[in-house]
């Protein structure tokens, strides 16, 4: 599994990041969080087709 990074500008809530990455992407890319090294899955994309998840543990966003 690759290693995350946090995606910028940082988003300070869940709502917010959402919004902007509207489109949702089941078969998402997993990924190491940064912060926490739990794993999780970029399941959103954003207009321009950038995948991007959330990481519970540490309430932010992650992309690759």
């Amino acid at each position: 599994m690759k290693d995350g990074k946090w995606l910028e500008p940082r988003y300070t809530n869940k709502e917010i990041f959402e919004k902007d990455y509207a489109k949702l992407d089941l078969l998402g890319m997993d990924v190491n969080c940064p912060g926490c090294k739990a794993g999780l899955k970029l399941n959103r994309k954003n207009n321009a087709a950038k995948s991007a998840g959330w990481c519970k543990t540490c309430n932010r966003a992650v992309n690759i």
